[in-house]
C-alpha cells in the first residue's frame, strides 16, 4: 500500500500517468483480442469491456478504500485508547467525563490507584506490573456499566465517573473495587487491592476541580490503610460560593 502513497505533487502525477497508461495499455490488449471475437457486436463488445477491464479497476480501488478506512479506524481507536488496558487513555477520559457530567445532574467521580505497585514492579519485574493493570482493568470493565466512563489517567491510576449514580450507589459499588484483584506474575499467584477518593460531581464545577477534591480523598485512603474508599468534602458550586461570601 504504500506504493500507493504519494509524498509529493510529483508522486501524485507519476502515479496518476502510471494508471492512465495502464488503463490505456488494458483496453488496447482486450481489443486486440476481443475485437476479432465480437464482430459487429457492440453491445456485447461494451459489456465485456466493462467486465474484463473496469471490474477490475473497481475493485482494486475498492479495495484499497477499504483498506484506508481499516486503517483510519485503528489509527483512531489507538488515539482514544491505552495501549496496555483498552481503556480509555487520559484525554479521552477527560473528553468523555466532561461531556457526561454536563449531561447529567448526579453523578460520582472515583479516582483509583493501585496499592504497592512499585513493590509488585520491583519485586517481580516490569512484566508482572503489566499484567497486573490488565487484570485491573479487566476487573473494572466486568463491575461497571455500559454508562460508565472509565480511564487509565496515568501509571497505575484509574478514573471512573459513576453517570446518575449516588454516594450510596458509589459505596456499593467501590466496595466491589476494593477487593483484592488476582493475577500471575510467571508461576507466583499475586492479589493487588485499590484505594479509591471520591467526590460527588456538579454540572457546574469543572472536571478539573473535581479531580483535585478527589485526588485529596485519595491520599486520604491511601494514608489510612490502602484498599478503602475515602469521600471528599463536597466542593462548592459557583451559586454556593456567592452565597458563602
Amino acid at each position: 500500500m504504500r506504493l500507493l502513497e504519494p509524498r509529493s505533487r510529483l508522486g501524485i502525477v507519476v502515479r496518476v500517468l502510471f494508471f492512465t497508461v495502464l488503463l490505456a495499455l488494458a483496453n488496447i490488449l482486450f481489443a486486440t483480442i476481443a475485437g476479432p471475437l465480437l464482430p459487429g457486436k457492440p453491445l456485447l463488445y461494451q459489456i465485456a469491456k466493462a467486465v474484463f477491464i473496469g471490474a477490475p479497476f473497481l475493485w482494486f480501488f475498492f479495495v484499497v478504500m477499504l483498506y484506508q478506512v481499516r486503517l483510519q479506524r485503528h489509527l483512531s481507536h489507538l488515539s482514544r485508547k491505552d495501549w496496555l488496558t483498552g481503556l480509555n487513555n487520559r484525554r479521552t477520559f477527560f473528553d468523555l467525563a466532561g461531556k457526561r457530567n454536563k449531561e447529567h445532574k448526579a453523578g460520582i467521580l472515583l479516582m483509583l490507584d493501585a496499592d504497592n505497585f512499585k513493590q509488585i514492579n520491583d519485586t517481580h519485574g516490569h512484566h508482572a506490573g503489566d499484567t497486573c493493570l490488565k487484570a485491573i482493568a479487566y476487573m473494572l470493565n466486568r463491575n461497571l456499566r455500559e454508562e460508565d466512563v472509565i480511564g487509565r489517567i496515568g501509571g497505575e491510576e484509574f478514573a471512573i465517573l459513576l453517570a446518575n449514580s449516588s454516594p450510596e450507589q458509589a459505596r456499593v459499588i467501590s466496595e466491589r473495587l476494593i477487593r483484592p484483584i488476582p493475577f500471575r506474575a510467571g508461576p507466583a499467584h499475586l492479589t493487588v487491592t485499590l484505594s479509591i477518593g471520591a467526590v460527588v460531581t456538579s454540572p457546574d464545577t469543572p472536571l478539573e476541580a473535581l479531580f483535585i477534591h478527589a485526588d485529596r480523598a485519595l491520599y486520604q485512603a491511601k494514608s489510612e490503610g490502602r484498599a478503602r474508599m475515602i469521600f471528599a468534602q463536597q466542593p462548592m458550586v459557583p451559586d454556593q460560593m456567592r452565597l458563602a461570601v
